[in-house]
């Protein structure tokens, strides 16, 4: 499913987050900023060079790396998700959606992709991720931008799609509704 939000297109897909075509990912991590061993392995260790030298990154705040071996990417922004059941989970994974996309806009990235964060490991419901993180994203495209157009939620499963679509299409709805901002279905 694909919408052009104001001047951003915002699309979900079920597929690789390494293979999009975008200029950078978000991948997610622990405040520790350790790497995925599949990312380490196809970025090589630069990346890990650096998000070494950062140390440290709090729940529901972001970082931004180059993106080492990744020729296709520009950047690699490293989410710090909540876990469910945590204090503030729900605005934390508010925060680390925006700062993460903020990232992107700073960087003059003019597309991202992101998986949904916290889900999986941490344990937030996928229900509440999609509702969370659309909300985020939606609410940014009405910002000043000068540079990111394309934000694309890449998520594993069917399942997962299903849920994502579902609750982008209720968002839809609801700006549609409202008369809030320019909504064009591509």
């Amino acid at each position: 499913m694909k919408a052009k939000i104001n001047k951003i297109t915002i699309q979900i897909l079920q597929g690789d987050l390494f293979a999009l075509p975008v200029n950078g990912i978000v991948t997610v991590t622990d405040p520790n900023l350790h790497v995925d061993p599949i990312l380490a392995k196809r970025a090589g260790p630069a990346l890990q060079t650096q998000t070494e030298s950062i140390r440290w990154s709090d729940v529901g705040t972001a970082v931004i790396t180059d993106a080492g071996n990744l020729k296709h990417l520009k950047k690699i922004i490293h989410a710090v998700g909540p876990r469910w059941g945590d204090e503030s989970a729900r605005a934390k994974l508010g925060l680390v959606t925006w700062e993460s996309l903020s990232l992107a806009e700073q960087h003059e990235l003019k597309a991202i992709a992101l998986p949904p964060i916290s889900v999986g490991a941490l344990g937030y419901p996928l229900e509440n991720c999609a509702k969370t993180m659309l909300e985020q994203i939606i609410d940014f495209t009405f910002e000043q931008l000068k540079s990111l157009r394309t934000v694309i939620l890449c998520v594993e499963d069917a399942r997962a799609f299903a849920i994502f679509e579902a609750e982008f299409q209720t968002q839809l709805e609801t700006l549609k509704e409202t008369g809030d901002g320019e909504v064009v279905l591509v």
